[in-house]
């Protein structure tokens, strides 16, 4: 009998980069595919509907589902008649309300003969709901119906953005990195790693840049630079407690840029970023760039959300990495989080991250700006990425104000 389930164990999986496309797709191999759909509007309900010829007729082989406001129901056409396959009403799979704005995907996988459908990113975490059919005995005849479909078609929607995936939503890729060499059996087995040779070009080159020893906050000229940068942010009248007292209590961090916007990356691309501890950002995204992150010192908490929308406010899924701990993000994955420093209390060690940013190689849009939710007016915002300093101008006057520290001077408070 056909079985629905809202939970699976998963494995490593290489990552693949989702096409954008038209209102209509298809899927490059028969049978398998994952297609999300971001409506502006949906008055009644929303058909995602994966059919085998094109155009799409009422007729024709197909199977889809229908996202309504009390719940979904999963059909399929054989022999020009349409039936109900599965149907289910728990909250969570119904069109989302006002004020929630995220995609709706359904993944295909004939190999696994499965169905699964979820809503935000393209990740088995955010999977809602399962249906799967036996290799034998189906009444419904969906593994036969299913290997011969590939295009896809929306109905009941306006202002659709689609996107698709190659394969199949099985496996989600784990967001901390390692290096080759690190790889193991069990890593694998357990799913723990992703290695940077399954990510986009793009994170390939930032991570082969910054994940090396020699990226630390120990500089052969002044190794005692985490301990001045502790000193300035906690110390009344020092350089980087002021800066603190400037900015939005929401942008509660400093960002120290490395060199300058070569234009293929939302910003300048190498950010040094010191946050103090129990300080944090907004809800954000990455203007659909690839970025690699690494922990210089301390630890960040990283909690991700299905979609830049003021009316998901819980994350759907969190971290916390530490020092000398890499992770990643890309168009398709973990695109949206909020960073904070978890020391629970004011003076605590404050955590430092290298933040790296790199448009994907078939990027034309190059969106220069880091969307953000303002937790005060309920609406989403653009950040265009800033400095706060130049990072060799911010090393010399952390230096020269630890070395007035270090001979008795203390900075003067207003």
């Amino acid at each position: 009998m056909p079985h629905t389930s809202r939970h699976l164990s998963v494995n490593r999986v290489r990552l693949y980069q989702a096409a954008q496309t038209a209102s209509h797709t298809s899927f490059p191999v028969k049978g398998q595919g994952t297609v999300s759909v971001l409506p502006a509007d949906v008055p009644e309900a929303l058909d995602i509907i994966l059919h085998q010829d094109m155009p799409f007729t009422p007729t024709g082989n197909a199977c889809g589902l229908t996202i309504g406001r009390a719940g979904i129901v999963l059909w399929a056409v054989r022999h020009g008649k349409r039936h109900p396959i599965a149907h289910a009403e728990a909250p969570d799979l119904r069109l989302d309300p006002p004020g929630t704005h995220q995609p709706y995907w359904l993944s295909l996988d004939s190999n696994n003969r499965r169905i699964r459908y979820g809503k935000g990113e393209m990740l088995r975490a955010l999977m809602l709901y399962e249906f799967t059919w036996p290799d034998k005995n189906d009444p419904n005849g969906m593994d036969a119906l299913c290997r011969q479909l590939r295009h896809v078609s929306v109905r009941g929607a306006t202002g659709v953005q689609l996107a698709t995936l190659q394969i199949p939503v099985n496996l989600d890729p784990p967001p901390h990195l390692i290096a080759p060499a690190e790889v193991t059996m069990e890593s694998i087995a357990a799913n723990r790693a992703s290695v940077a040779g399954d990510l986009p070009l793009a994170c390939q080159r930032l991570y082969d840049n910054v994940a090396g020893p020699g990226m630390n906050l120990s500089p052969p000229d002044f190794a005692e630079f985490a301990q001045a940068i502790q000193y300035s942010i906690v110390t009344p009248g020092a350089l980087c407690h002021t800066k603190l007292l400037e900015k939005d209590p929401s942008f509660g961090y400093l960002r120290v840029t490395l060199d300058a916007n070569q234009g293929d990356s939302p910003g300048q691309p190498y950010v040094l970023e010191i946050w103090p501890a129990g300080n944090g950002s907004p809800i954000h995204n990455h203007g659909q760039a690839c970025a690699v992150i690494k922990v210089l010192h301390g630890q960040i908490q990283i909690s991700w959300f299905s979609a830049l929308s003021p009316g998901i406010e819980q994350p759907w899924g969190s971290t916390i990495a530490h020092a000398g701990e890499v992770t990643f993000l890309t168009p398709d994955y973990y695109q949206i989080h909020q960073l904070k420093n978890p020391s629970p209390r004011e003076g605590g060690q404050f955590c430092a991250t290298i933040q790296c940013y790199r448009y994907a190689d078939d990027n034309i849009v190059h969106y220069e700006y880091f969307d953000y939710i303002d937790e005060k007016k309920q609406t989403i915002e653009h950040f265009l990425p800033d400095s706060d300093w130049e990072y060799l101008e911010f090393k010399r006057l952390i230096q020269e104000e630890w070395k007035a520290a270090m001979s008795g001077q203390r900075p003067a408070t207003a």
